[in-house]
């Protein structure tokens, strides 16, 4: 035996010190061991798509069907993120066309027989920008906690949601990636030690948008058994119309007819920023403006479009069709209002009058019913009874209109459609105020953190585990505190349980049901403050909002933008839009990302 203990112990070091690697049916994939000690392994940059590329551009994802060059894929580098369009969220590193991976994160004790529950992560970015490779989607201290973590790429901007008829295009290509990217997980993510019929998905802001189209498929429960929709941005798809006009005058900007495929597939990526970024007719029209242009259907958008055929129903028609959850956060229009002032000195000295024209910008006529129901003067005493400035309730007022208006009604009506389809539904409030700034353009905020609250994206570290913040070029470190690390706990445990049974709810936790109540102003949910604490959310507001909404689409309708012009807008020009106030195209395009999706700039 003591002839043998040598041999024993080098195959054990050997084992440790091999990288991991699975195989599945295009070969075997070789990953790569978490940093810092973590109980976890990481496989990057897997294809589950051929190169949309070439003939490929603007049409639906063809299947990986190929074999690993010498039957190895070296999933140790991060592939290429999709064609931005939009320089909020942008990740490092390369940008290419062909992007149609995932990465894929594990415990590393995973077999092919662990059957462990799956999390499917759909990133934000407006559908025009942002990638899997983004610090704060890293997945690897979420694996330690023996599940199974895969983060998909899909096309973004133009090449993802291009809708032209004349040319065969008929929008949705990023959506059909998730799906094919869905497929792959269904085939091959039992060699990883996942469980197929354990997957949920989960997405936030235009991500979680892309999810509940997804849920409300008739397909939705061969692809996953639950979600998890994280801070809506646009439960309404945009109507086909509109989205053909957006497409023509997109193709215009390109120099091409809108019937020539070959002039499409001809020009470079670069020509298809530049056009995308002189379109005056997108994001035109009442609504568009304050971020998501979710107050209208009738805004022109590269979004998930009633195509017919891939999306045959409005998602707020028919529900999720598999058990889901829905939730938002306290404050989150607090970036939006950050990113359209911009600098501290102009949110300090704002004045009735900004108020004014930002309703009057944002919702046309609808603005005497805003105001009716956000009175300025609420705000300021609320401001003045905790020693700020009057300009700080101005910022508060703005910035609650915003989070009512683009993510909680939204929440509230997705969750209502699902409820009222039969289907089983839950619903959850962000409100904790995080102690260190989750995002690098959020340090400079320093201890003014607090006043922007539970913002957008701020749930995202405590459902990935990722509460360690360090930003060397920032000169920022800092601990988040054991109560909000329980919090996170608390908050993967229930994200887990969701995708382990199709219910959030644990031994220790029991989440309410989502009903629909008489008043239609309060339901059931859970509260994520200082702990997990089951309860009531206040949806009261979102009565006024379903009106408005209706109210713009019928504006839009009737008085709606025209697809003809193209013209290139200057950085320094204004461009008008209904509501009588003009302001600068770029400013404009840079409200719509620093809300809508993570990773807002703060100029401060």
């Amino acid at each position: 035996m003591k002839l043998l203990l040598p041999t024993s112990l080098s195959a054990v070091v050997a084992t440790a010190l091999a990288s991991p690697s699975v195989n599945i049916d295009a070969g075997t994939v070789k990953g790569g061991k978490c940093s810092g000690g973590q109980g976890a392994v990481y496989y990057k940059g897997i294809p589950f798509a051929e190169p949309p590329i070439g003939d490929l551009r603007f049409e639906p994802p063809k299947s990986y069907s190929q074999k690993y060059t010498n039957g190895v894929l070296e999933a140790t580098n991060p592939a290429p993120s999709c064609i931005q369009f939009g320089t909020q969220t942008v990740p490092s590193g390369a940008k290419s066309e062909d992007c149609l991976y995932l990465d894929i994160w594990a415990p590393s004790n995973a077999t092919k027989d662990s059957k462990l529950p799956v999390k499917v992560w759909v990133f934000g970015g407006s559908d025009t920008e942002g990638g899997i490779e983004y610090p704060l989607y890293d997945g690897c201290n979420l694996a330690e906690k023996d599940t199974i973590v895969v983060s998909l790429n899909y096309r973004l901007g133009p090449l993802g949601f291009l809708a032209l008829d004349g040319a065969g295009y008929h929008g949705n290509q990023g959506i059909q990636d998730l799906i094919l990217g869905f497929e792959w997980v269904k085939k091959s993510i039992s060699a990883f030690g996942g469980d197929p019929e354990k997957v949920l998905a989960f997405g936030q802001s235009a991500g979680a948008t892309d999810v509940y189209t997804l849920t409300t498929l008739a397909e939705a429960p061969s692809l996953f058994k639950s979600a998890i929709i994280e801070s809506i941005a646009l439960p309404q798809l945009t109507d086909k119309s509109i989205a053909q006009k957006l497409g023509v005058s997109f193709a215009k900007g390109l120099k091409c007819s809108r019937t020539d495929k070959s002039c499409l597939r001809s020009k470079s990526s670069a020509d298809l920023q530049k056009a995308f970024y002189a379109d005056t007719y997108m994001n035109s029209g009442i609504g568009g403006l304050s971020g998501i242009g979710s107050s209208s259907r009738q805004t022109p958008e590269f979004w998930p479009i009633v195509d017919g055929t891939v999306v045959k129903e409005n998602p707020l028609d028919r529900g999720a069709q598999v058990p889901t959850v829905f939730g938002s956060n306290q404050q989150e229009g607090a970036l939006a209002t950050i990113g359209r002032y911009q600098s501290p000195a102009l949110i300090a000295n704002l004045t009735a009058a900004d108020y004014k024209n930002f309703l009057r910008g944002d919702w046309g006529s609808a603005a005497s019913m805003i105001e009716k129901h956000y009175p300025l003067s609420k705000f300021e005493s609320e401001a003045k009874e905790l020693g700020l400035t009057a300009g700080s309730g101005v910022f508060k007022a703005i910035a609650q209109v915003l989070t009512d208006a683009h993510f909680k009604c939204p929440t509230y009506q997705s969750a209502l459609s699902t409820a009222r389809n039969g289907k089983a539904a839950w619903a959850y409030e962000f409100t904790h105020n995080n102690t260190c700034a989750w995002l690098d353009t959020l340090v400079a905020l320093g201890d003014n953190l607090p006043f922007i609250g539970a913002a957008h994206t701020a749930e995202i570290p405590y459902v990935f585990s990722n509460l360690d913040f360090s930003y060397p070029a920032e000169n920022y470190t800092c601990s988040s505190s054991q109560a909000e690390r329980k919090l996170s706990n608390e908050m993967i445990s229930l994200w887990t349980a969701m995708a382990e049974n199709a219910k959030p709810s644990t031994e220790a936790i029991q989440w309410p049901d989502f009903k629909i109540t008489s008043t239609g102003s309060k339901t059931p949910g859970m509260a994520f403050g200082n702990s997990s604490t089951p309860g009531e959310i206040d949806y009261s507001m979102c009565k006024l909002w379903a009106q408005i909404s209706a109210k713009l689409d019928k504006a839009n309708t009737t008085a709606g933008p025209s697809a003809s012009s193209t013209t290139a807008a200057s950085p320094t020009s204004s461009s008008a839009f209904s509501g009588g106030v003009t302001v600068s195209p770029s400013l404009k395009y840079s409200l719509l990302l620093s809300v809508a999706l993570i990773g807002a700039t703060v100029l401060v």
